[in-house]
């Protein structure tokens, strides 16, 4: 599996977001830290196809599922259904295993409830269950970690640890720790500039 950005660049009116960042990931987890507003979310969508640079080549080999930072979730079914939605094969089957991903992010008490009934943080994991259930060989993820306390954050990142081994992953974000936790390489962008 393997994901390139080559010589990637996105401008904003006059504000140049991403200058010429080129980016090679393969059966690895790797981390683009940076401040607010520096472009690390801009090069996950592009990479992600979500949005196009203004030069540069995004390429692939293998299918992506994407992370967003907001969960963005199907109000009008339960969580168990947000999940099996992503998955194919048998119904039976890919609820026994929604389930199982449910409980290994501590969701297990919450299958029958719409979106509407969680709390942010358990939105936050339902949206990376449905990821994690969608079985891609590369995986986005913009602050998978993003408003859980520290007891909540520690089973994630175990659950994540074990789905990532042996694929491709770029993650975004703010979290030293987290970025030591989840990858094998971080990256840094600055004034546009991958370091």
């Amino acid at each position: 599996m393997k994901l390139s950005l080559e010589n990637i660049s996105k401008s904003y009116g006059e504000n140049s977001v991403l200058r010429g960042i080129s980016l090679s990931v393969g059966n690895e987890s790797v981390a683009v830290m940076g401040k607010s507003g520096s472009g690390k979310t801009t090069l996950l969508r592009i990479a992600a196809g979500l949005e196009k640079p203004d030069s540069g080549a995004v390429k692939t080999d293998g299918s992506i599922a994407f992370s967003f930072a907001e969960p963005r979730l199907f109000e009008s079914i339960s969580v168990l259904e947000n999940v099996t939605c992503v998955m194919d094969g048998d119904k039976k089957e890919n609820t026994e295993r929604a389930k199982e991903i449910l409980s290994s992010l501590a969701l297990s008490d919450v299958y029958k409830k719409k979106p509407s009934e969680l709390s942010s943080g358990m939105a936050q994991r339902v949206s990376l269950a449905r990821m994690i259930a969608s079985d891609r060989s590369i995986c986005l993820l913009d602050e998978p970690l993003r408003g859980l306390d520290q007891a909540t954050k520690a089973i994630v990142i175990s659950a994540l640890q074990k789905h990532l081994r042996g694929r491709c992953a770029l993650i975004v974000t703010h979290s030293d720790d987290e970025a030591n936790a989840l990858c094998n390489k971080i990256y840094t962008i600055s004034d546009g500039v991958l370091k």
